[in-house]
């Protein structure tokens, strides 16, 4: 779009960046009991916010196969580093509340769960990395988090 000389600029000048997919193709068996990266076939996605004023609304959807053996739940979240920072699991500025923390429960078998949040990214020139993580309620059992996907939608500039 052309901006006229002496026109002021506008949220809509600028367009929206594309949207970004990621994806983690394979089993992954969760040994942490706290957050922590994927470990086998890991899933990481990057956006940058290009206004140079305004924060940038982003849809940010995740999903993956879970499944788990007697006694043991296994959970999965996004952390945010870079351009801002959140971490995974809830009360960090992503995650409402644990509906939006993929869980499997006790003895579950390759169940597909999804969550989805808005997060808004500042102005920065530094990308914002968005990192699946997951943990395991306890030290025993096998607990997996297969297939993971990720995908960040910028939906529009915030004022």
């Amino acid at each position: 779009m052309t901006i006229r000389a002496g026109a002021r600029l506008d949220a809509t000048d600028f367009d929206l960046p594309a949207a970004v997919t990621a994806y983690g193709a394979g089993q992954n068996t969760v040994t942490a009991t706290s957050f922590a990266d994927l470990p086998t076939y890991p899933c990481e996605g990057e956006l940058t916010n290009p206004h140079p004023t305004l924060p940038l609304l982003v849809l940010v959807t995740y999903s993956a196969w879970m499944n788990c053996s007697a006694g043991v739940g296994v959970r999965a979240a996004l952390a945010i580093s870079g351009s801002t920072t959140v971490v995974a699991g809830i009360g960090g500025g992503a995650a409402a509340g644990w509906g939006e923390v993929l869980y499997e429960g006790d003895n579950g078998t390759n169940s597909q769960h999804s969550a989805s949040y808005t997060v808004e990214l500042p102005v920065s020139a530094n990308a914002a990395t968005f990192t699946f993580q997951a943990y395991r309620d306890s030290a025993s059992g096998t607990q997996q988090v297969n297939y993971p996907t990720l995908r960040l939608i910028p939906l529009r500039y915030v004022s």
